[in-house]
């Protein structure tokens, strides 16, 4: 099919890169900043530099904006993709935007994008929405570094080392996504890290210790300095322990390279405990508190729930944190899973598998075995104590300090005893609430009194409230 659209023939083109509103989870500890509160969009900011070198005018946003609020007309709009259950999202983005910009080009790319792009129903949408469509790694975008000036400020770069991944789990679309193996050098990374100047850098690849260099980098990460201040690493996907296995000095370099929040993953069953214990002893004898390492476990899959509970057994043996994670099938393309629903949901409401013997419960049931674990290795395992309600609900609250910056909370006997902290607490939640469903940013609330935290929620609601008059007034006419 071949589309005509109006393009602006100058040398310059208004280049507009679209990050629909996904519902990133609150709790991530990486926020970047306001907006983009847990994974900056690296493809966009890839984009933004390449048509900057071409001296076109680039503007990124999130979600649903006005004209007034682009500021101008896009020839051409980037349209990113990330999990396949999220592509309600994308396909919302795609109609706005479409409806507002009709002759624009529109391009879409990203994950969902490119797992996606032989479904009938993803032909029907593109067809409908006028959209071309790039999958895959887009090669000339590739060569640059992501360009933070069209963020509000962000601390830390998110990069890449290698490309592709050594494994091809049946759960995971890396082998898919990028089929090519590609690694970077120690000059070239840290050529890369110079350049863009921060203090905290965050890789996305999906096996690190895959490189083949990566012994040469994590040695020279251990003395690299920005403006003579270290610094701080992580890889967001975890370490492959079977690798630590195989060569533990890596374990060494990486606690020696100031890596952070380290994570492995227990993928496969019980027979893999010893294994699994192994690699967490590594990384203990490297330096690692316990209750500083995560294991990733991936639940309503193949291994029952009987089972799961076992390798939760395991690592409170060893005192480690759990990163639990829901599978759902590349080929879904929805997830209508709501935590906060108790009582269960309907069948078909998000994806279970039943094959063997998941179901809403055990799913709910698992999580929360998972959460209140967390909680004890976090708050109550050092101090010899069992996990109870309050350090739920003191975790709750440590939550809510952390989201407005506040700094730790006074102990919960001491909020117990206090209706004034009681109220504060009260209000700060709502205000969060509100800031969250809205996408305002987040204050800074250290010194405001009760009567003040009442005047923001109070102007909120009412704000809502006009909102909610105005959108009734539009649907009478």
């Amino acid at each position: 099919m071949k589309y005509i659209f109006q393009i602006n023939l100058e040398n310059k083109m208004n280049i507009l890169l679209v990050e629909p509103n996904f519902p990133y989870p609150n709790k991530s500890k990486n926020k970047a900043n306001q907006v983009h509160k847990n994974f900056v969009p690296i493809a966009l900011l890839k984009f933004a530099a390449l048509h900057k070198a071409k001296r076109d005018k680039v503007k990124l946003i999130r979600g649903k904006i006005t004209r007034g609020d682009i500021g101008f007309v896009p020839d051409e709009i980037y349209v990113t993709s990330i999990f396949t259950y999220w592509s309600s999202y994308v396909w919302d983005c795609l109609s706005y935007y479409r409806q507002l910009y009709p002759h624009a080009l529109i391009r879409l790319g990203g994950i969902y994008a490119t797992l996606h792009s032989d479904k009938q129903k993803f032909r029907f949408l593109t067809k409908k929405f006028k959209v071309l469509v790039y999958k895959g790694i887009n090669q000339e975008a590739e060569k640059y570094s992501p360009d933070y000036s069209v963020l509000p400020p962000v601390d830390y770069h998110a990069t890449h080392m290698m490309r592709g991944c050594i494994r091809k789990c049946n759960f995971c679309g890396t082998w898919k996504l990028e089929p090519e193996r590609t690694n970077k050098s120690k000059d070239e990374i840290i050529n890369e890290l110079t350049k863009i100047g921060k203090t905290k850098v965050i890789f996305y690849d999906n096996n690190i210790l895959a490189n083949p260099n990566i012994k040469e980098i994590l040695k020279e990460f251990i003395n690299f300095r920005v403006d003579g201040k270290p610094v701080i690493f992580e890889s967001q996907s975890g370490f492959d322990g079977r690798l630590l296995e195989k060569n533990p000095e890596l374990a060494n370099l990486i606690r020696k390279a100031r890596f952070q929040n380290v994570r492995i993953a227990w993928d496969n069953g019980l027979e893999d405990k010893y294994s699994v214990r192994k690699q967490v002893d590594i990384l203990i004898k490297a330096g690692y508190a316990p209750k500083d390492i995560s294991i990733f476990m991936i639940y309503n899959f193949v291994i029952p729930y009987e089972d799961m509970l076992k390798k939760i057994k395991s690592c409170r043996e060893r005192g480690v944190q759990i990163t639990d994670c829901r599978y759902r099938p590349l080929d879904i393309d929805y997830d209508n899973y709501n935590p906060h629903m108790r009582d269960g949901q309907l069948s078909g409401s998000y994806y279970i598998h039943e094959k063997t013997g998941w179901t809403d419960e055990k799913i709910r049931d698992f999580r929360s075995k998972v959460r209140k674990h967390n909680i004890w290795v976090r708050y109550a395992k050092d101090k010899g104590k069992e996990y109870d309600n309050k350090m739920e609900k003191w975790s709750a609250i440590n939550n809510t300090y952390k989201f407005f910056n506040l700094g730790r909370p006074p102990h919960m006997e001491q909020i117990e005893k206090s209706k004034y902290l009681q109220s504060k607490i009260r209000l700060l939640n709502k205000i969060k609430s509100i800031c969250k469903s809205n996408n305002l940013n987040e204050k800074n609330l250290v010194s405001y009194s009760i009567d003040e935290l009442e005047k923001i929620v109070n102007e909120y609601e009412n704000q809502d409230q006009i909102q909610t008059l105005q959108n009734q007034e539009i649907c009478l006419v």
